[in-house]
């Protein structure tokens, strides 16, 4: 058998055709690549743990087109062609590639340290890397980040930017971001508040708060009112918004209770003079010391009497036989019928002046005040005393009105 032999020509102008239509595929391909890298990096790691950036490769340069097109105008109106679609390709491609770079490095660096505990470091990477080529991944280790540094407000922003977009592979984290928003968003906030003055009593909602001010206290989200008092100033309610997880201060200034008005003087009535107390009437005055006082003068009288007729018998029995016994006994019996006589007129002088004095007339009832009972100026007042004398005896009575 005799082999035969297959030539196969090709136009000049077929090359340059082929490798125009292969610059103008290139920025399809890088396209591509970076949404590989973007899936791939949507790995499944339980929130708090940083999650390792994939190896990438870089891609290939676009090849030239060789400089030897062959002389005809159709080789060069090809060429010319394919030249223009791959500078026009050129830049969009360079800019992705160059965007796609800077995020992969800033990644990896925020999860590196991430993983050594360098939060705040790892949040400037992650913010970098989500602003370069923003992704749902880098949402979430913003959050994580927010967290563990405590700034709660921030976390939340991020963790609900990372919920509204989770891939489909990191479900399980998903569902972890959510239940820890729930757990945020039930933290109390902390107020922290000052007075003037200082050591004020203070309420939340009419509950007290464990020390005077300056303090702490710790609010669940939503309002409240503050209720702080101090002896000597007004009273001062104060509202507060309280947000999960905050710190806020809350400056207060208590103002001075006015001075009370002075207190004008209280003219006080003398006491109501008292009326004189009405003396009672005088008793009648008793008869009984003026029968008395004439019963003993009768009886001094009669013992007078007595002694007097045996004097007068005794100076008779004198004159008949004159003795000394008689004169004697005369004498004595003289003696005491002159004091007893002396005596009767006494005591019969005292006994009519009892008999013959009056009590003064009681006051009339009135409405004139009663007036004090006047003294006489000259009483009536009686002094007797006995008088014996050498020779004889007797009593002396002085009456006065």
């Amino acid at each position: 058998m005799r082999a035969s032999t297959v030539s196969t020509k090709f136009p000049a102008t077929i090359l340059p055709r082929i490798l125009a239509a292969s610059l103008a595929l290139m920025p399809i391909g890088v396209g591509y690549s970076n949404a590989a890298w973007a899936q791939n990096t949507s790995q499944s790691t339980p929130p708090g743990t940083a999650q390792s950036a994939p190896k990438t490769t870089t891609a290939p340069k676009p090849a030239t087109a060789p400089s030897s097109a062959g002389p005809s105008s159709a080789g060069k109106g090809a060429t010319t062609s394919g030249s223009a679609g791959a500078t026009a390709g050129k830049p969009v491609a360079a800019s992705s590639d160059a965007a796609s770079s800077d995020a992969k490095k800033r990644y990896a660096a925020g999860e590196t340290k991430f993983k050594a505990g360098d939060f705040a470091g790892a949040l400037a990477d992650f913010e970098a890397a989500d602003v370069a080529k923003p992704s749902s991944q880098a949402a979430r280790y913003i959050g994580l980040c927010q967290d563990n540094l405590q700034h709660y407000p921030e976390a939340v922003t991020a963790y609900e930017r990372f919920l509204a977009d989770v891939p489909p592979k990191m479900s399980a984290q998903g569902d972890e971001v959510r239940k820890r928003l729930e757990v945020i968003k039930a933290m109390p906030g902390k107020v922290h508040v000052e007075s003037v003055p200082t050591a004020a009593s203070i309420t939340a909602d009419g509950k007290p708060a464990n020390n005077p001010t300056p303090t702490d206290i710790e609010l669940t989200p939503g309002t409240h009112t503050l209720h702080v008092t101090s002896p000597g100033f007004i009273a001062l309610d104060k509202e507060v918004n309280v947000s999960f997880g905050s710190k806020q201060d809350v400056q207060l200034t208590l103002e001075p209770e006015p001075a009370p008005p002075p207190v004008a003087p209280v003219a006080v009535a003398p006491p109501p003079v008292a009326p004189e107390p009405v003396p009672p009437p005088p008793q009648p005055r008793s008869k009984v010391p003026a029968f008395i006082t004439g019963g003993l003068a009768v009886a001094a009288a009669g013992v007078g009497t007595v002694f007097g007729v045996m004097a007068l018998s005794d100076k008779s029995d004198f004159d008949k036989n004159p003795s000394s016994s008689k004169a004697d006994d005369g004498e004595n019996h003289a003696l005491i019928a002159d004091m007893a006589f002396g005596v009767a007129i006494t005591l019969g002088v005292t006994s009519a002046v009892l008999f013959l004095s009056h009590d003064e007339a009681p006051a009339s009832a009135s409405n004139e005040p009663v007036s004090k009972p006047k003294v006489a100026k000259n009483p009536v007042s009686f002094s007797a005393a006995p008088v014996v004398t050498p020779h004889g005896g007797g009593a002396s009575a002085v009456v006065r009105f």
